[in-house]
C-alpha cells in the first residue's frame, strides 16, 4: 500500500511539474508572439497564466513519505511559485506593454518584482516614464543594488523628467540611505564655497575640478576626538584616492588641530576663509565628503570608524558616465517626496488593487460588504477582476471573496480559496486570514 501512495505521489508531482513547465513554455511563445500580434499574444498568455494560477506546494517540492509538508517544505514551495508566477505577470506586462495599454502593463511589470526582486526593471521603468511617473520610475531604479545599463537609461530620463542636476548623485543617496547608519547623513548638493576660499598651500579651494572626492575634516577646539579622527581618516584615504582638506570650526583655536597634524606628520592642507564652516553647514568634529562636481555629500559624525571606509567605497563607484550638472537641470534640487505608495489593506481588511484612486465598482463591493451583503461584493469583486486593466489582480479579487465567504460564515470554503493563493502582495494576510479559518 506504501508502494502505491508513493507512485500516485511522485505522478501527481511530474504531471504537476510538467504543467508548470507548460505554462512558463506558452508564456515565452506568447512574449514573442506580442511582437507581432500583440491581442493574439494576450489571449495565449492568459491561457498559459490560468494553467498555474491556483497555488499547489506539491508542484515545487515532493512531499515526505507519508505525502506531508512540513513548514519549511511549504515556505520553499511557495518561493518557488511565487519566482514562477513572476516570469508569467512579466511576460504580461510585456505584451501590455508591447500594445501599448502601459497602465496594466505597469501593474503587472510591478507585480513580477513584487515576487522576484530579480524580475527585469527597465521597461516598467520606460513605462512608468511613458505614463509621466518620473519619480516612481527613477526610485525603481535607485532600489536596485546593481543597476543594469536599461536602468541607468531610465534613470537619466527620470532624471532629466525631474531636473536633476546628477544621478550618479542620486544614485549615491540611496546606497548611503541603505547603510542605515545613525552617524551617517546624506547631503544633497550643489556644495557653494565662498570665492575667497583658499588652502594653506596658497592654491583655489575648489570642489569641482581634477579632484574627483574631497573629504574635508571639521575639527572641534577641544580636539577630543582630533587624533583618533585623523587616523581613521589616513587608513581610509589610503584605501580610497580621496583629496583631503582640514577645517577648524574656529580659526581662531585650531592649535589641537595643527599639533595633530605636525604630530602625525600629515601634509593635507587647511582650508582658510571666511564663511567656510558655514558653507558647510555642519557641527563638528565630523568630516564632510563631497563628489560628483559638488552635486553629493555625506557627514560622518565623529568618531570616525569603519564607516568613513563604507561612504568613501560608495564615491569610488561610477556607474553613470554624465556631464554634471545635466542639461536639463532646474538649478536646484526638487524635493525629495517619495512615489506615492500604493494602496495598503483597508481597515476591513479588504485588499485593494494596485494604485489610486479607486475604481467605482472597487468603493460599492466595499460599502456592499460593511453592510453584510456579501453576495454583491463577491459579484463586484469578481467583475474588476475580469477587466483588462489589471488594476485588481486575481490573488487580491480571491482574498477578498475569500474574506467574504468566512463573514458569511463558509470558513471552509474561504479556507480553499486562500490555499490557493501564493502570488498576493498582501501574502502575510492571506496567511493569518488562513489561520483564522482552522
Amino acid at each position: 500500500m506504501l508502494e502505491l501512495i508513493l507512485f500516485l505521489a511522485v505522478t501527481t508531482n511530474a504531471i504537476a511539474d510538467a504543467r508548470v513547465k507548460t505554462a512558463e513554455r506558452l508564456a515565452e511563445q506568447a512574449r514573442l508572439r506580442c511582437m507581432r500580434e500583440p491581442d493574439e499574444g494576450l489571449a495565449a498568455l492568459e491561457r498559459a497564466m490560468a494553467m498555474t494560477a491556483d497555488f499547489s506546494p506539491t508542484h515545487f517540492v515532493n512531499p515526505g513519505r507519508k505525502g506531508e509538508l512540513v513548514d519549511d517544505d511549504f515556505l520553499a514551495a511557495r518561493a518557488g511559485y511565487r519566482v514562477h508566477r513572476a516570469g508569467l505577470y512579466g511576460a504580461m506586462g510585456e505584451c501590455l506593454s508591447y500594445a501599448r495599454r502601459d497602465a496594466a502593463a505597469a501593474r503587472y511589470l510591478r507585480r513580477a518584482l513584487d515576487l522576484d526582486p530579480r524580475s527585469e526593471r527597465g521597461l516598467l521603468g520606460e513605462t512608468l516614464l511613458r505614463l509621466d511617473r518620473a519619480r516612481e520610475a527613477l526610485s525603481l531604479v535607485l532600489d536596485a543594488h546593481a543597476p543594469s545599463p536599461r536602468d541607468l537609461l531610465v534613470a537619466g530620463s527620470a532624471a532629466d523628467a525631474l531636473g536633476l542636476a546628477s544621478v550618479q548623485a542620486e544614485i549615491d543617496r540611496a546606497r548611503i540611505m541603505r547603510l542605515s547608519m545613525p552617524s551617517v547623513a546624506y547631503r544633497a548638493g550643489p556644495f557653494r564655497l565662498p570665492p575667497t576660499a583658499r588652502l594653506s598651500t596658497g592654491a583655489p579651494f575648489r570642489l569641482v575640478g581634477e579632484h574627483g572626492v574631497t573629504l574635508v575634516y571639521v575639527s572641534e577646539a577641544s580636539g577630543r576626538h582630533c587624533s583618533a579622527d585623523l587616523e581613521q581618516i589616513d587608513r581610509a584615504a589610503r584605501l580610497q584616492d580621496s583629496r583631503i582638506v582640514l577645517l577648524p570650526a574656529d580659526t581662531e583655536a585650531d592649535q589641537v588641530l595643527r599639533r595633530a597634524v605636525r604630530l602625525y606628520s600629515y601634509d593635507w592642507p587647511v582650508a582658510l576663509g571666511p564663511g567656510l564652516a558655514a558653507a558647510f553647514d555642519v557641527v563638528p568634529a565630523c568630516a564632510v565628503i563631497v563628489g560628483r562636481d559638488g552635486f553629493s555629500g555625506v557627514v560622518v559624525r565623529s568618531p570616525l570608524d569603519e564607516t568613513l571606509a563604507s561612504v568613501l567605497e560608495i564615491f569610488a563607484r561610477e556607474d553613470v558616465q554624465e556631464k554634471r550638472p545635466r542639461r536639463a537641470w532646474s538649478g536646484g534640487r526638487p524635493d525629495d517626496a517619495s512615489p506615492a505608495a500604493r494602496p495598503g489593506l483597508l481597515a476591513e481588511g479588504l485588499a485593494p488593487g494596485e494604485d489610486e484612486p479607486f475604481p467605482a465598482e472597487f468603493t460599492q463591493a466595499v460599502a456592499a460588504f460593511r453592510a453584510g451583503r456579501y453576495d454583491e461584493a463577491i459579484r463586484l469583486f469578481e467583475s474588476l477582476a475580469q477587466l483588462a486593466d489589471g488594476w485588481l489582480l486575481l490573488p487580491e479579487e480571491r482574498f477578498n471573496r475569500a474574506l467574504c465567504l468566512r463573514a458569511s460564515g463558509a470558513r471552509a470554503e474561504a479556507r480553499r480559496m486562500l490555499l490557493k493563493i501564493g502570488d498576493s502582495r498582501f501574502q502575510e494576510a492571506v496567511d493569518r486570514a488562513l489561520e483564522d479559518c482552522s
